[in-house]
């Protein structure tokens, strides 16, 4: 970022980039990447435990007074519901 201001600030042209690569925090930001679950690896009942501890934990967060862990927490529990909607409540 700082470089990129420095060549427009000074005219210089860009460098040819490396490609952009998918990865880092962009895997999490699926529903599945944020609740940290791998439906591959993980059971039904592993991953119905794994998103109940990850209820609790927001699910008190939700209520904190500081509005950055509030939003935060918000966020996680739409992707707790979205993962629990798919991967546990699903009709077999």
């Amino acid at each position: 970022m700082i470089k990129k201001l420095f060549r427009w600030f000074s005219g210089r042209p860009e460098t040819a980039t490396e490609p952009l690569q998918v990865g880092g925090i962009f895997v999490r930001m699926t529903p599945e990447g944020m609740c940290e679950i791998d439906p591959a690896k993980m059971g039904r009942d592993e991953i119905r435990q794994h998103l109940a501890t990850l209820y609790r934990r927001h699910n008190h967060a939700a209520g904190s007074l500081d509005a950055e862990l509030r939003k935060e927490a918000e966020l996680m529990l739409d992707a707790i519901v979205h993962c629990r909607e798919k991967y546990v409540d699903r009709a077999s």
